[in-house]
């Protein structure tokens, strides 16, 4: 019989086991897929590329750990297929897949110029490799990081704070009352944080304690936002001692309050509809009062709150939720 393997530290970046961003309930495992791109006026078919799938949901995206195959297209213009191929090698991509792993020094985003200039194809998966090498080079350190943004240099503080679907947040030495959140290496994540940017205002003046956008990537890469106070609901859950305490109550009564008005919200707005998981609320407690602040903004479509029931909500999808973000290690 073998030996089980050990848990998840919830300081490991979850960068090889994520939950879908899409449905937020399926893990999303690994499959192989046919690919086509475009290049030099050519289509090019790569039979096998590896992708990741939700077997619940049906979602399907490039798999960031990958993209890495395509850099070598990034670099120069082939004028004939062989010309391709002989980078290729020289890149030394054996089974189109398979190349022997370098580290790199230097962390950080490229020039947004140099994004704008990419062909459709190409600037998403330059965008998806620039967050996996970000994401994996941070997962390699301890301690402090630089990490390059538009010419600015942020000192990344590990391990990271908080994680999602979506995206790994850290705190950085120049501004302690921010965090600064990376995407995960997909299309996906990156149009959810470009959209989280756009309607923070949209809660806010409709009384939702948001955090304030400090910065971001227009591209959806990253961004710089007001660090909350409290803590997530994910992680405080567990702490509230029996339904009958005082403060399992106070903590309670706050947090339906919240999600209700939440809920009244996207019934008159259905396209400002997001997540209301335990990892997306932070509560805060103080002198025997309690607030609820939402953490992150941006949609979820696949979310349906019809017919939405509080105590199976508190009871039942709060426990599963927990559950889920241990095993991939967001909490």
């Amino acid at each position: 019989m073998s030996a089980a393997a050990p848990p998840r530290r919830s300081t490991d970046s979850t960068y090889s086991l994520d939950l879908c961003p899409r449905c937020e309930e399926g893990v999303l495992t690994t499959i192989q897929a046919p690919h086509d791109i475009e290049v030099a006026g050519t289509t090019v078919r790569i039979p096998k590329v590896q992708m990741e799938a939700c077997r619940r949901c049906g979602y399907r995206a490039l798999s960031g750990r990958e993209v890495r195959l395509f850099d070598v297209l990034f670099s120069s213009q082939y004028e004939r297929i062989a010309d391709l191929v002989a980078a290729l090698r020289q890149a030394r991509y054996m089974g189109m897949f398979l190349r022997e792993e370098e580290r790199e020094s230097a962390l950080g985003f490229g020039s947004r110029s140099y994004v704008e200039s990419l062909a459709g194809d190409l600037r998403e998966l330059y965008l998806d490799n620039e967050s996996s090498h970000v994401l994996e080079g941070l997962n390699r350190h301890t301690g402090t990081v630089p990490v390059d943004v538009g010419g600015r240099r942020y000192t990344i503080r590990l391990p990271k704070i908080g994680e999602g679907e979506n995206g790994v947040v850290f705190a950085f030495e120049e501004d302690p009352s921010s965090v600064f959140k990376v995407a995960k290496p997909r299309p996906y994540s990156r149009d959810h944080l470009v959209k989280e940017c756009e309607v923070t205002e949209f809660f806010s003046r409709h009384g939702v304690p948001v955090p304030a956008i400090v910065d971001f990537d227009a591209y959806g890469n990253y961004v710089i936002k007001k660090r909350l106070e409290g803590q997530s609901l994910a992680v405080l859950y567990d702490q509230l001692g029996p339904p009958q305490s005082e403060r399992h109550r106070r903590v309670r009564a706050a947090v339906q309050e919240f999600v209700l008005c939440l809920i009244r919200l996207f019934e008159r707005f259905p396209q400002a509809k997001t997540s209301v998981s335990p990892n997306n609320i932070f509560v805060v407690e103080e002198g025997g009062q309690v607030r609820c602040l939402l953490v992150d903004t941006g949609p979820a479509p696949a979310h349906d709150y019809t017919g939405f029931d509080f105590e199976e909500y508190w009871n039942v999808s709060i426990p599963q939720k927990i559950e889920r973000y241990r095993s991939v290690g967001y909490i």
